[in-house]
């Protein structure tokens, strides 16, 4: 039992604010969960709002245990072939070609098998592939299946690609050589590739029978390696160090972490990447994006992932398997050093790109279609690898499902969509299906290749279902509160309670707070671009940092003077000196 949201206003940004709030049968499970488990009551209603009714899957949700949390890998149709195929392949001295997605669920997802079949005594055996994205481009080809059998592979390995290669994999047969694909793009409907040799995906005939349906890539993976590694002796501390790169990519990918298995992947990785770590790869990773303990999914969200990914976006994927096969200290800082590099250059591409998109949404005000479709030529700073980034600025701002495409010399455009609550993208594109070369990705996010020539027809095609699918109710943007607080409850003690709610991400957002009717009693402007404002309740007074909202300046320095202020925001511990003190990280402001 979900609570509805009801609408409460509108904020200083301009979106629709909403309260969750319940009735005499939420109210009554949230006084027996308190019952039952002597939680605090905020943290409960979060864990209502989100789904959980029951004592022991609160229980579960805030404790999650690793590996005790883990499905049986034996779940997975296929993993019993899959094992045997690999086993047989290192006995009998096979060649393996692992090929891979070169974003951050790729990426790990390479290394935890290449790592795992080292370990078994495959590495002379063993050769990692990541496609170029600008002249290969996503996913298994006919090339890569070519080459591989003209090098003598016999057992091709996929991770985070693969799903949708009925054609490769049929190609594969054909060249006598056995594909194991670990993949969990499967759009609904659709079914694994027969022709494969094997097939681990959580959802489809192949995960028929596992219980989560929101492992990432790199979690199928190490599902792989467990089974791979269940007779080995240290199989437990392997299985432990491995689970940190499944955490990166689970964080990174934004799949699911309300699964009580990803949460303990997640978590135990967050706290196993807090330690000491033997691999110089990693130690440099760490160092060079600034991450301190203990290591968070912000810190793997917004400086570990976006430089992992930013050798696939500016450069090749390549940097980051030599990265962690770094033998030395020397070797990898400047490893890590060279991704840095290319992060602050996908961000300045990213930047110059985002920030002439939303001057352009900017003036078109309210003639915004409900769905937007930018192009550009790649010579005039549309770039391929930073499309799906600008993509997902461009939602944020809007609330509307955005299409961003990198149109080549070619006349053909490569692109990046990402999608709102309610509106699932790739079925949105299967509504015209036959505009794209191909395409293919998640309910909230997916790639595509199209000729340009074909932009216009997209773009109405597009919309046309979106006028069927999307009223105005789901578009704009929106937040939605957990619930209602008061200066008076906002405490060091509180926000401990409310961490136990991470790991954060895709359907476990952190709470968000509504606190109404409050006093503002000055406003600071920081670094020209953030406010620091006073907030007042009665006795209870309390500072509160907006981010990038400076904009806001003038309105709330006039409400400083007579008016009061509702906030969303979510409560922080601000430790300076030795000394806690709450403060507020704002998300909106109304002024009254």
């Amino acid at each position: 039992m979900t609570p509805a949201p009801t609408k409460i206003t509108r904020g200083l940004t301009g979106a629709r604010w909403h309260l969750t709030t319940g009735g005499p049968a939420y109210d009554a499970n949230l006084k027996s969960l308190q019952a039952k488990t002597g939680e605090n009551e905020l943290v409960l209603r979060c864990l209502l709002n989100r789904g959980l009714t029951e004592a022991t899957a609160v229980r579960r949700f805030l404790e999650p245990e690793f590996p005790a949390s883990l499905h049986p890998p034996a779940l997975l149709r296929d993993m019993p072939l899959a094992v045997e195929r690999l086993r047989r392949a290192l006995a009998n001295r096979e060649r393996i070609l692992v090929v891979t997605d070169f974003d951050v669920d790729g990426t790990t997802s390479s290394v935890i098998l290449s790592q795992t079949l080292r370990l078994l005594g495959g590495g002379d055996l063993l050769t990692c592939y990541i496609p170029d994205r600008f002249t290969e481009g996503y996913g298994l080809s006919k090339q890569i299946v070519e080459q591989a059998a003209i090098a003598g592979t016999k057992l091709i390995l996929t991770a985070d690609i693969g799903i949708k290669s009925h054609a490769e994999a049929r190609l594969t047969k054909e060249l006598g050589i056995d594909l194991i694909i670990c993949d969990h793009h499967l759009p609904d409907g659709e079914d694994v590739p027969a022709d494969a040799f094997a097939v681990l995906c959580p959802k489809g005939s192949s995960g028929e029978g596992y219980p989560n349906k929101h492992l990432a890539a790199c979690g199928v993976s190490l599902k792989l390696a467990e089974a791979l590694l269940a007779e080995h002796p240290k199989r437990a501390a392997l299985l432990a160090s491995l689970a940190k790169l499944s955490a990166i990519g689970t964080v990174a990918d934004m799949v699911d972490l309300s699964d009580g298995e990803n949460r303990a992947i997640v978590r135990h990785g967050l706290r196993a990447l807090s330690e000491p770590t033997p691999n110089p790869g990693l130690r440099a990773l760490l160092k060079v994006a600034q991450v301190s303990n203990p290591v968070t999914t912000f810190d793997v969200g917004f400086r570990l992932g976006p430089r992992i990914n930013a050798a696939g976006r500016i450069a090749h994927a390549n940097s980051v398997l030599a990265l962690f096969d770094a033998k030395t200290d020397a070797e990898a800082d400047a490893l890590a050093q060279r991704l840095d590099e290319l992060n602050q250059e996908r961000q300045q591409i990213q930047f110059t790109l985002q920030d002439r998109l939303l001057a352009y949404v900017d003036f078109l005000g309210e003639r915004l279609d409900r769905v937007l479709i930018f192009s550009g030529q790649e010579s005039e700073g549309f770039h391929r690898g930073v499309v799906g980034i600008a993509c997902s600025k461009i939602v944020e701002k809007t609330g509307r499902p955005t299409l961003i495409a990198a149109i080549n010399e070619e006349g053909v455009a490569h692109g990046s969509a990402r999608s709102i609550d309610g509106f699932h993208i790739v079925e949105a594109m299967d509504s015209a299906s036959d505009l794209f070369v191909k395409y293919g990705g998640h309910p909230m996010a997916a790639g595509f290749t199209i000729k340009a020539d074909k932009l216009e027809d997209l773009k109405y095609r597009l919309n046309r279902y979106a006028n069927e699918m999307l009223d105005d109710e789901a578009l704009g943007r929106r937040f939605t509160a957990d619930a209602e607080i008061r200066l008076a409850q906002v405490t060091p003690a509180l926000v401990r309670a409310l961490d136990r709610l991470e790991p954060h991400g895709s359907g476990n957002p952190p709470p968000l707070f509504w606190l109404p009717h409050v006093q503002l009693r000055g406003v600071q402007v920081l670094k020209e671009k953030h406010l620091k404002v006073a907030l007042i309740d009665g006795p209870q007074s309390i500072a509160a940092l907006w981010w990038n909202a400076a904009e806001h300046q003038k309105a709330l320095a006039a409400a400083s003077l007579s008016g009061r202020v509702s906030l969303l925001c979510r409560p922080e511990i601000n430790v300076w000196n030795n000394r806690e003190t709450c403060q507020l990280k704002v998300v909106d402001m109304a002024v009254e």
